[in-house]
């Protein structure tokens, strides 16, 4: 049977339903979510609505976002960061899910970016809200992997007996011991979404392999990747080193809009993950914003595995 992880809420109402899914293994909690209230008491509420399941507490750690609403216009050009970064300039800056892009010229500080504005365009700009996730692969986050918010969650975890984590942009094996020496009983997924994240799973996951499993975060990996067919191979030496290891991101969101057809290259992409040996899916927020969403496609993704078991490809 296909094992299925789902992205949720703690105030997400349909999480008892869901749970009682056969194929449905765990739930990932997003702790970039705005939470309303007390954090320990959301984790506490998700942890009880997941009864038997699995409940998994998503870290940010490397994810580089913006820490402040700005409008980049000429003469206010700077996006301030979580993290301090080090990069060789210029550089490109990914954002609205590696669509789109701006330049950056300077950093100032470590996490400071000046954004290059085209010359002759006095009407150019750009509205960033806070929070806006960026990509940035040249870049090399030079401070702590774990954030003061993921440390702040990990303790909440600790609390509540929850020893489960997603790690993001793991990269190297000290990400891993920086996450052992906070909760020694952690259970990990280390998502590998950078180049540094594939190199890694060549050399120090092998130290881990028994306690750390690894997921293919093909959203971020994509857009960090040299060349877009390299995901391919990407995807091949993921499940390669662990194979366990879990498929995730941009899978079947053309069953988003309610009464949509899934497209044939959702349907493909399914196929061929199964093809390279994955038996594990990670559905993300947009597949899990409501229920009636979230049940079309775990049957979808239920009817594609049984029809791989049944040899029809």
């Amino acid at each position: 049977m296909v094992e299925i992880l789902v992205t949720t809420t703690p105030d997400s109402p349909f999480v008892p339903s869901i749970s009682k899914i056969d194929a449905v293994s765990g739930f990932r909690f997003n702790t970039g979510y705005n939470l309303k209230g007390d954090k320990k008491q959301a984790v506490l509420a998700f942890k009880q609505a997941v009864g038997t399941k699995d409940l998994w507490v998503d870290l940010k750690c490397r994810e580089l976002k913006l820490t402040n609403a700005v409008d980049i216009v000429p003469g206010n050009q700077v996006l301030e960061l979580n993290h301090k970064v080090t990069a060789k300039l210029p550089a490109v800056l990914y954002f609205n899910e590696g669509k789109k892009y701006v330049e950056i010229d300077q950093i100032n500080d470590g996490n400071k970016l000046h954004v290059r504005v085209p010359k002759g365009r006095p009407d150019f700009k750009i509205s960033f809200g806070k929070g806006t996730s960026f990509n940035m692969p040249d870049a090399m986050v030079i401070d702590e992997y774990l954030t003061p918010r993921d440390v702040e969650f990990v303790k909440i975890a600790r609390d509540l007996d929850l020893h489960k984590y997603c790690l993001s942009f793991v990269e190297d094996t000290g990400d891993i011991e920086s996450m052992l020496r906070l909760d020694p009983e952690a259970e990990i997924i280390a998502k590998i979404e950078s180049i540094r994240g594939l190199e890694f799973i060549k050399s120090g996951y092998r130290d881990f392999k028994d306690r750390v499993r690894l997921l293919a975060a093909r959203g971020d990996m994509y857009i960090e990747l040299d060349r877009p067919h390299d995901i391919l191979k990407a995807l091949h030496d993921i499940i390669g080193a662990d194979p366990n290891a879990i498929g995730a991101s941009r899978l079947l969101l053309s069953v988003v809009q309610p009464g949509n057809m899934p497209t044939c290259a959702d349907m493909c992409d399914i196929g061929f993950l199964l093809k390279l040996g994955y038996k594990a899916f990670l559905l993300g927020d947009e597949v899990c914003e409501t229920e009636a969403i979230l049940k079309s496609a775990i049957g979808i993704l239920f009817a594609i595995q049984q029809s791989y078991d049944a040899g029809n490809f």
